[in-house]
């Protein structure tokens, strides 16, 4: 994957950081410092590569319209160029509309930089080429459109819904981006309490819930494509969940062991979790993006731990995920992936790994290549504001504000052990 660079100049609290977008993101930190901020900036580039109608809107701010542009196409010839500059400009604007709709906060303020990948060429160019088919006085005039590698056959005066050329420029980006323009197909955010959601009748206020609530009517229309889905995710899911929930008519129900129950009779946990479960067994989530947030909410340690391996497993089969989190467990088991993908690559003693694979209960398919990862801890300033800060992967995912938590139980549990054995007067 190509990277996509953020400066933040300044975005909710945060101030002076940059990100660069990796497969797997996984964000960090105390509450309030702006982590689903940049999960959402992040995924945003996702549903602006899926979504028909967001590039559209370069064209239509530029003033670009495609069948007044065609009048003017003679046989061969350049239909229009645009510079990349200018693309990263408006993406940087747009970004922020992105976040004011999902978060349903108009007057969000904010100043950031986009920089594409230098696989992109500084000025793309769009070439036409015109051809006849039919019968003689009763031809039809093609255009193919022509960007990068890609071409699209257009028929003379077929009306569009998008602007056949952001339709082009979406795949070539996908292109330039990931090196298949065919990778990308779905996104699906998953947001804060999303357990609810499932169970109870509500009229959204943000973007972020209408668009969860749209994604889940979705997949429920989709039947199960079992020539796509991970079984080493789909049972990691039953394990989990102890059983497995499924949308009837009207109701979504969870069984286990022979046993079916409304899911709002079953644990807050169970809700949580199941919208993910659902994608996994509806969608190819090669080529998804999925923004989680919060995965382990709700959950006991030993199943933070197991959401972890999930997590592990669907970036392993090739999905891009935006992840927040204030799980220790939850990343202490990702650097349990982290640090066996490196065993995995540097051992050649397979009955070795075979028995480190035993103890650990983790499987290759579960594992994560720390080059697929970007790992950000948003840390809080002494003005109130935050700074976002890469972590180094060497040894996993550090977990510093975890660790201060720690030592603050500790020292408080020292100093309670000492007062009451000086004797309490």
């Amino acid at each position: 994957m190509n990277s996509i660079k953020v400066r933040v100049d300044q975005l909710g609290r945060i101030r002076d950081s940059e990100i660069r977008l990796s497969p797997l993101m996984v964000f960090s930190g105390e509450s309030g410092l702006g982590k689903s901020y940049l999960a959402l900036l992040c995924h945003y580039f996702f549903e602006l590569l899926v979504n028909t109608n967001r590039l559209n809107h370069f064209f239509i701010d530029s003033n670009i319209d495609f069948n007044t542009v065609s009048k003017n196409f003679h046989d061969v010839g350049t239909a229009l160029e645009i510079k990349k500059q200018d693309l990263e400009v408006w993406m940087a604007k747009d970004a922020l509309l992105y976040l004011s709709y999902m978060l349903g906060y108009d007057d969000l303020s904010g100043k950031i930089e986009i920089t594409l990948p230098d696989s992109f060429p500084d000025t793309m160019t769009f070439t036409y080429k015109q051809e006849l088919t039919g019968l003689v006085n009763a031809e039809d005039i093609y255009t193919i459109l022509s960007l990068g590698r890609l071409s699209f056959r257009i028929q003379e005066k077929t009306q569009f819904d998008e602007s056949p050329f952001s339709f082009l420029l979406r795949f070539v980006m996908i292109d330039y981006i990931f090196g298949d323009h065919q990778k990308l197909v779905n996104t699906f955010i998953l947001p804060p309490s999303r357990g609810p959601v499932l169970t109870e009748q509500m009229i959204p206020t943000t973007g972020m819930y209408s668009e969860f609530l749209e994604d889940m009517v979705g997949l429920n229309r989709i039947k199960p494509r079992p020539d796509t889905a991970s079984e080493i995710v789909l049972n990691l899911f039953r394990l989990i969940l102890e059983g497995e929930v499924n949308k009837d008519e009207t109701t979504y129900v969870y069984t286990t062991n022979n046993i079916s129950m409304p899911v709002s009779a079953a644990a807050a946990s169970i809700r949580e979790i199941a919208p993910l479960q659902i994608l996994a067994k509806k969608q190819d989530v090669s080529k998804c993006a999925i923004l989680v947030e919060e995965p382990e909410a709700h959950l006991h340690p030993l199943k933070q731990r197991m959401m972890a391996d999930i997590i592990g497993a669907l970036s392993h089969n090739g999905a891009f995920m935006q992840i927040t989190t204030h799980s220790d467990y939850f990343l202490r088991r990702l650097n349990e992936l982290i640090i066996y993908a490196k065993a995995y690559k540097c051992t050649s003693d397979k009955e070795k790994l075979e028995e480190l694979s035993k103890k650990m209960n983790i499987t290759y398919d579960m594992s994560i290549d720390d080059t697929t990862l970007g790992a950000y801890l948003l840390q809080k300033q002494v003005d109130g504001t935050s700074k976002v800060i890469k972590q180094n992967l060497s040894d996993g995912i550090p977990f510093s504000a975890f660790r201060d938590a720690i030592i603050d139980n500790m020292n408080n549990q020292d100093y309670l052990e000492e007062f009451l054995q000086d004797g309490v007067e």
